[in-house]
């Protein structure tokens, strides 16, 4: 059930915020910080935080924050963000709902940016906005270039250059927004998405591919803008190369949702063509060490050799069978 900290919103809100957390209360008391600087005159909203089983100071911090934002609370003790969210749905009670994160900053005017973004398109339910990485000071200056590849993977960057309007690919990451009543119809996977461990990455994009599949457009809205704040411990080589294995992962299992291979395709995928192209890969790969190729280009070979193993350990997961190993439930 739902932990009310406040009680004297009224039943229909213009927008929810509703973030799933694990662990991270230094980051999230940031977010908070960013959020209660906001100017929301005018605006009904709500904040709502799942705490999804973390075992630092996040309760606490919830308690001492709430009689500065409109915040409610919520526990979900097992691990899976996507599971978490799906949990405070019925308890929604803002018009769209705006999903976000817990390493986020956010721009004093951003609830204004949505509110009024969305109200321009009254017919439309998908909404992306704009997501801008900030880089530890001390972050190498290849990972910060804007040559680095894969930078919505790795930093789940999104900044269109088309202006508002609609969008012909799939938004995602910590500045996403659906009509709430949609969502609730329409939740996420539960088995896609960031838990514990390695996972199949994807969940917004999933959700958009179903929903665009039955008729819904994507809006981009680059007025509600935030900083994806990322820790130096997870521009590591090895935290960056997870990150290629959970999106290779996603993006198999995707394939098999929309119903791409039949059993034996997935057999003949899992013995033969994945490990041939993990093969290729890895002798591309030794070959950019070899002739000291440039780091960023180094990298992007180690990327797909990652992401390479990550859609051969999905693939193995599926055929293996059942939800919780990873197969489309």
């Amino acid at each position: 059930m739902f932990n009310a900290r406040r009680g004297d919103e009224p039943p229909g809100l213009d927008l929810s915020v509703l973030i799933a957390t694990r662990s991270r209360a230094d980051s999230l008391e940031r977010t908070l910080g960013s959020m209660a600087a906001m100017d929301t005159d005018g605006i009904r909203w709500e904040l709502v935080i799942v705490d999804n089983g973390s075992t630092d100071r996040t309760s606490e911090l919830l308690l001492e924050w709430c009689s500065r934002l409109p915040l409610r609370s919520l526990h979900v003790p097992e691990s899976g963000q996507n599971r978490a969210r799906n949990t405070a749905l019925p308890g929604l009670r803002g018009r769209i709902t705006v999903l976000s994160d817990d390493d986020v900053c956010v721009a004093s005017d951003w609830l204004r940016q949505w509110k009024q973004g969305t109200d321009r398109w009254p017919d439309d339910a998908i909404f992306g906005g704009r997501i801008a990485p900030r880089f530890p000071a001390d972050c190498a200056d290849w990972i910060r270039s804007d040559r680095f590849p894969f930078r919505a993977q790795c930093f789940a960057e999104f900044q269109p250059t088309q202006g508002e309007g609609p969008y012909p690919r799939t938004p995602f990451g910590p500045n996403f927004a659906v009509r709430t009543d949609l969502l609730r119809a329409q939740p996420f996977r539960a088995d896609l998405g960031p838990a514990a461990g390695t996972y199949a990455m994807g969940g917004e994009t999933e959700l958009t591919l179903r929903l665009k599949a039955q008729g819904h457009r994507v809006i981009y809205l680059p007025g509600p803008c935030v900083e994806h704040v990322l820790a130096p411990e997870n521009l590591s080589l090895d935290k960056l190369c997870q990150r290629g294995f959970n999106a290779g992962r996603g993006d198999e299992y995707r394939r098999a949702m929309r119903g791409a291979w039949s059993r034996p395709v997935l057999w003949l995928r899992s013995k033969l063509l994945m490990p041939a192209k993990i093969g290729i890969y890895v002798a591309a790969q030794q070959l950019a060490s070899l002739f000291a190729l440039p780091m960023d280009r180094r990298f992007a070979r180690q990327y797909r050799v990652h992401s390479a193993r990550g859609r051969l350990h999905q693939l193995r997961l599926m055929l293996g069978g059942g939800p919780s190993r990873g197969a489309p439930a």
